[in-house]
Order: structure tokens, then sequence, then C-alpha cells
């Protein structure tokens, strides 16, 4: 069991740095930002920071509890501020107050009931969680049709929330919040331990629909080209051109 479970965090952590790549393309297609999917950037950005921080709680502090309770207030709030750029005026006000809300239930969260350098934030994940989850339905639901859906950013977007975020409560609940009696009957630890199965598929999943999002939207070069060298690749056999030294000479004597 011990080397199951270390095989499994060591995968969790490989998926966890997947984020580079979309923040490497989004930082090279410069344009990008200048548009209403902007805080998709700075979305990425906030996961790259809490990568750094874990490493460095993890190594340094020896704790990284506070890292989730980072990450979770990057991410509600950077989602709701995107959501909010594609939401008519009245609308606005209403997610204002809605995140508002989150900010007091995360507050109150790490300074009571899930201390911020103890305990991971069971509470205000699950309570941003769940908002992201019915904004992401409100919104895809008056979504109007603009194109074809799969060139449609704004439903690859609410696809991505709606896909990631309820299902990685659901881990959330299993692994915190199930009463003791009830999972007594699965062999100990089994079930908490099994349910984090659930996070490398969702996260390579996350990670895939950013890509394909920031792919289709207009400006800056072509994603493969906004990667750095070091993290482009290809599959198969690279044709070599004619001026290399190790193609065939030409005989210019026939």
């Amino acid at each position: 069991m011990t080397d199951y479970l270390n095989n499994l965090v060591a995968l969790i952590r490989i998926c966890t740095i997947l984020t580079v790549v979309p923040f490497t393309i989004c930082t090279g297609r410069k344009p990008l930002q200048q548009q209403s999917f902007r805080p998709v950037y700075f979305y990425l950005a906030g996961d790259i920071i809490c990568l750094f921080l874990d490493m460095f709680g993890r190594a340094i502090l020896h704790n990284n509890s506070f890292v989730y309770h980072l990450s979770t207030a990057f991410d509600i709030t950077t989602l709701c501020w995107l959501f909010g750029g594609l939401l008519p005026r009245k609308q606005r006000e209403v997610l204002g107050w809605c995140w508002a809300g989150f900010a007091l239930t995360a507050l109150v969260d790490a300074l009571w009931l899930d201390p911020f350098m103890s305990s991971i934030n069971v509470v205000s994940r699950i309570t941003g969680n769940c908002l992201l989850t019915m904004l992401a339905m409100y919104h895809v639901w008056n979504l109007q049709p603009a194109g074809p859906p799969e060139k449609n950013p704004e439903l690859i977007l609410g696809a991505m929330v709606l896909l990631y975020y309820p299902c990685s409560t659901l881990v959330f609940i299993v692994q915190e919040l199930l009463p003791a009696d009830l999972t007594a009957r699965f062999p100990k630890h089994s079930l908490a331990i099994n349910s984090m199965l659930l996070y490398p598929p969702l996260r390579v999943l996350q990670v895939g629909l950013l890509i394909y999002l920031i792919t289709i939207l207009p400006g800056g070069p072509a994603p493969r080209q906004a990667l750095p060298k070091w993290l482009r690749f290809r599959f198969g056999k690279r044709p070599i051109p004619l001026h290399s030294p190790i193609s065939s000479p030409v005989n210019r004597s026939k």
C-alpha cells in the first residue's frame, strides 16, 4: 500500500506541473492578453505561483497546507473575473456579491474552520467550486450560438469548469466529509486513496481544454510556435532540410 500511495502521489505531482504548457503558450501569444479572455493568463499564472509555493512549503517549511487556501482564492477570483467580463452588466453585480460571499467564507475558513497553516480548506474549496459550477451552468444555458461549438471559446470555458470543478468537489467530499461509520465497511483508507485516482485524468482533461481554448482564440503565433523549444514536441521522424550537414550530398556531375 505504501508503494502504491507513493506512486500515486508522484503521478499527481506530475499532473500538477502540466499547467506550464498552457501558461507558456499563453505567454507567447501576447495579443491574447488584450482580449476578454485575459483572465485566463492570470488563472494560469496563479497556478504556476502556487506550484512554486508548494515546492517551497514541502522542501523548506515541511507544510504546504497554505497553498490549498491560496490556490482556491486564485482559481475562484480569476474565473469569476473571466465570467464577469462575459456576462451582462446586471448579472455582474450579482456575481460581485457572490464573490464577496465566497471571500468572506474563505477568510473565516482560513482563520477558524480550517486553519491556514494546519488544514486544507475543505469549506472554502467546496463553496468556491459550487459557485463556479452554478456560474458556468448559467453561462452555458444562456450562451448564444456563435459558429460551430468546437470553435466557441465561451462554450469550451464552460465545459472546462463543469467537468473539472464538480468532480474535484466529489473527491473532496469523499476524502474529508464522509462519516466514519459509512466508510468503516471499506478497508482502511482505501476509499480516500482510491478517490485520488480521479485527479490525474481530471487534471489532464482540464489542461487539454485550456490548451484548446487558447488555440481557438485569435491573435499571436500558432500555439506550438509560442512554446519554448524545450517544450515543443512532434511524433514521428522530422524531415531533414536540404542544407543540413547530415543530408545526403548531391552529385552535380550528373
